[in-house]
Parts: structure tokens; C-alpha cells; sequence
């Protein structure tokens, strides 16, 4: 009886091990592991406030550590050296080949700084729309991707769409960050791998010192998994449960009130509305303002409809 008892305890034992959260502070680990490859399309989402941003910001503090970053620099000097040869004239960074559309950088005696990219530069050369040279083996990192890449503008362009298919043979790692995957045409969703940030903890040392980060993170490897899982919510449609670790201060590397300008654009000479609130009075003046203030009459101009051109068109078609 004491044996089964024994037995039973060591399968337990046996049990956690195999369901327990396996942490990665480092990148090649994730590849080993085959959790991602490093020509990988990934989405990062999750709600407000869990970490989008900094997980991301992981990712590219490990594409720019030095042992990594060598190899990716070296991959495409190779690159660049062919196209040279063929008669382009194509100069790789020496550094590390990460780029963002935010601010990423690691501090230190000598700060590393990500280069710059606009998400609306991304795809192959066309001859409807300007796109910037791609970097070969680059690192790129898109934030808040849906005001681009947005789902109810209809499927991305075809230099678009083709360029993240073709984005392994040039050796790119693609990131997409934002808060419903959804908003991401299929087009793009059907490539890409999803990481839901669930939760982000930060640990503190004695002395209140933000010493480490962690983020736990479900990954789902396939779109139709992705929506059934937004929908549902089912546990059972998560392919693997991950935790990341930073250690150090991952806010020190990135700046957390990029988007900030998106709130004021063209309000710089106006001030707050400050007007308290009041209870209701039953006179006509009141009564006038709370029609103001409730918008009943809903302006064309908020869905977006333009009544001036809608004239034009109208005359020109007449």
C-alpha cells in the first residue's frame, strides 16, 4: 500500500514537470526550442496595458546583443555582397540590423540604438507607392500595426502581402503589435504566428530597483486556431503557454509615451474644456447646451464622409 502511495506521489512529480512553464531570458533558446524561427512573422496582442510594447522591446534587446547581432550583420553583408556584385551599390549596418517605427535603444556607456523604419515604407519597390530598401536578415518591429495594416480597409496592397511571403527568402524576422489580431488583414494573419501577452510582472530588489521582467505569453501557431480563440476564449486552442525574461529595466529602453503627439495634433493653441457639469434646469438656454454637448445630429464628418467632396463628385458626374 505504502508502494502505490510512493508511486503515485513520483507521477504527480512527473506531472508538474511536464506542465510547468518553461521561462527563456535568451533567444537562441526560442529557436532550439522551435517555439518561433528566426525568419519568423509574429503578432504580438493582448489588452491595454499587459506588455505589447515591452515584450517587443525583448525581442529586440536579444537581436542586438553582440553574439547575436554579429551573425545577423554577417548574414547580410553576405546578401548585400551578392546584390553589390550584380551591380547595386548597397552599404549593410555594422552594428545589428534591428529596426522600429517607435524608439528602442539600450543604455549604457555606449547606447545601442534601434534604426529607424515607417511601417508605411514597408513592401517590395512598385511603381503605385515609394517603399524604402529593405534591410537583408533585418529585424523589423511595427507598433499599434492596425493603423496601417487595418483589416476593415480590405485586404493590404499586393507589394505588401507579396513582400511578408517572400520575407524568408530575404532572411526578415516580421513583428506585428497590437491589441485585437483581428484588426490584422487575414492576408498578413495567415503567416504569422500570434503571442498573447497575458500578463507582465516586474521584480524588484531590496532596494526597490527594478531588477528583472517577466511576461507570460500563449502562442497559437494558426490563424483559424486565432479566431476560433478570440472568440471562445478556449484553452484548449492555445498551442503552448511561454514565459520571457529580461533582466534589467526594460523601461529604460523604450519610451513608453511615443504615441503621446497622436492626442494633441493640431491642438497646440487650444485649451482644455473645463466646463462642470450641472444638474438639469428647466429653462431654454440649458436646454440648448445639453443639445450641443449631446450630439444628437450625428456629423457627416465623424464617419469620416467629406460633404464638399461628395459635391464635386456629384457635379463632375453630372
Amino acid at each position: 500500500m505504502k508502494k502505490s502511495v510512493k508511486l503515485s506521489k513520483i507521477q504527480e512529480k512527473q506531472q508538474k514537470e511536464q506542465t510547468r512553464v518553461k521561462i527563456y531570458d535568451n533567444l537562441p533558446d526560442v529557436f532550439n526550442d522551435e517555439i518561433i524561427t528566426p525568419t519568423e512573422v509574429i503578432i504580438i496582442w493582448g489588452r491595454r496595458r499587459k506588455g505589447k510594447s515591452s515584450l517587443a522591446g525583448w525581442f529586440m534587446s536579444e537581436f542586438m546583443k553582440p553574439y547575436i547581432a554579429k551573425n545577423d550583420v554577417r548574414t547580410s553583408t553576405y546578401i548585400c555582397d551578392k546584390l553589390n556584385d550584380a551591380g547595386f551599390n548597397i552599404r549593410p549596418p555594422n552594428d545589428h540590423t534591428v529596426f522600429c517605427d517607435t524608439f528602442f535603444e539600450i543604455p549604457g556607456k555606449k547606447s545601442v540604438s534601434a534604426y529607424k523604419c515607417r511601417a508605411l515604407d514597408f513592401g517590395l519597390p512598385n511603381d503605385n507607392h515609394p517603399t524604402s530598401l529593405l534591410c537583408p536578415c533585418g529585424r523589423y518591429f511595427f507598433d499599434e500595426s492596425q493603423v496601417i495594416f487595418n483589416s476593415h480597409e480590405g485586404p493590404p496592397p499586393l507589394f505588401v502581402s507579396q513582400c511578408i511571403e517572400l520575407s524568408g527568402q530575404y532572411k526578415l524576422f516580421l513583428s506585428f503589435i497590437l491589441q485585437r489580431p483581428i484588426r490584422i488583414p487575414k492576408d498578413i494573419r495567415e503567416l504569422a504566428v500570434f503571442m498573447e501577452v497575458v500578463k507582465m510582472k516586474n521584480e524588484y530588489s531590496e532596494y526597490g530597483i527594478l531588477i528583472a521582467s517577466y511576461w507570460i505569453v500563449n502562442i497559437i501557431y494558426e490563424n483559424a486556431k486565432l479566431e476560433e480563440y478570440t472568440r471562445t476564449r478556449d484553452p484548449k486552442l492555445i498551442d503552448k503557454v511561454v514565459i520571457f525574461k529580461f533582466k534589467g529595466n526594460i523601461f529604460k529602453c523604450y519610451d513608453s509615451y511615443y504615441f503621446l503627439p497622436m492626442f494633441v495634433r493640431g491642438k497646440e493653441n487650444e485649451g482644455l474644456v473645463l466646463e462642470k457639469t450641472q444638474r438639469t434646469q428647466f429653462s431654454q438656454e440649458y436646454f440648448e447646451e445639453y443639445y450641443k454637448n449631446r450630439i444628437i445630429d450625428i456629423p457627416d464628418s465623424y464617419r469620416g464622409k467629406n460633404k464638399n467632396k461628395e459635391k464635386k463628385e456629384k457635379e463632375s458626374a453630372n
